[in-house]
């Protein structure tokens, strides 16, 4: 990923005109890259994902290339942004989305864009998004505030927006005003996922068992990681639930 780490350094160091113009030369180079016809996924949990919600991820057509193209997409967009070019920041965030459909971070990063332009009545679709294809607990954590900020600029269900806000509030800084225990009673009456989507749990463990059979250690590390993380937050969110207790 030469190219990526080029890039992400001039970013990192402010130059900002020379970094739109090498990943210029970067596409003028690879035209292919600029027709998005194919997808690119950060590892097999995303593969996953994309045929479970989306479509048969053996039907399509993969992008076969060293450098996470979506990546690149999303830090031309930053450039771009930073250039106070609002409408290309857009449309190479949404060309990376094209790419990475299940892409949490990436949907993320859209969300904090329409927050900065006040555009917050697009964040409940991107929030619910993030909702049913994070792995990541702060990217979850950080979900659950997007979704009150749409409810909160959009007028809409302040009962919502209250135990959304007091959740978040909870698992970002481990402070409530109210029983968090009554935020996800409401939650799951009102179909707001609870936690970690038991889908990706699923997910875990069948890439486990599968790169267990096959001797392949740090993949099993890396992938047992993550379900370490994952469950210890859901069971932490369902002993509240039954019993009340403060993680």
């Amino acid at each position: 990923m030469e190219f990526l780490n080029q890039i992400i350094e001039l970013l990192n160091t402010g130059k900002t005109d020379e970094l739109i113009e090498r990943i210029d030369s970067f596409l003028d180079e690879n035209p292919q890259y600029k027709t998005i016809d194919y997808r690119h996924f950060a590892n097999p949990i995303e593969e996953i994902l994309y045929s479970v919600y989306i479509g048969d991820v053996d039907s399509i057509k993969q992008l076969d290339l060293d450098e996470p193209l979506e990546e690149i997409y999303v830090i031309y967009s930053i450039a771009h942004m930073m250039k106070g070019r609002t409408d290309e920041a857009e449309r190479y965030l949404n060309t990376a989305l094209e790419i990475n459909p299940v892409s949490a971070p990436i949907l993320m990063r859209l969300c904090e864009f329409y927050q900065q332009e006040h555009k917050e009545e697009k964040l409940k679709d991107l929030s619910l998004a993030i909702m049913k294809y994070t792995y990541d607990t702060d990217l979850l954590t950080s979900s659950y505030f997007k979704l009150a900020d749409y409810l909160f600029h959009t007028n809409q269900n302040m009962e919502l927006y209250d135990h959304l806000f007091n959740f978040f509030m909870f698992l970002k800084s481990g402070e409530a005003q109210k029983p968090v225990k009554e935020d996800i009673k409401y939650f799951r009456s009102n179909d707001v996922p609870v936690g970690i989507n038991m889908e990706i749990i699923k997910i875990l463990l069948y890439l486990i068992e599968v790169h267990t059979e096959q001797g392949m250690v740090n993949a099993v590390a890396y992938f047992k990681n993550i379900l370490d993380d994952v469950s210890d937050f859901n069971e932490k969110l369902l002993r509240i639930e039954n019993e009340g207790e403060v993680i």
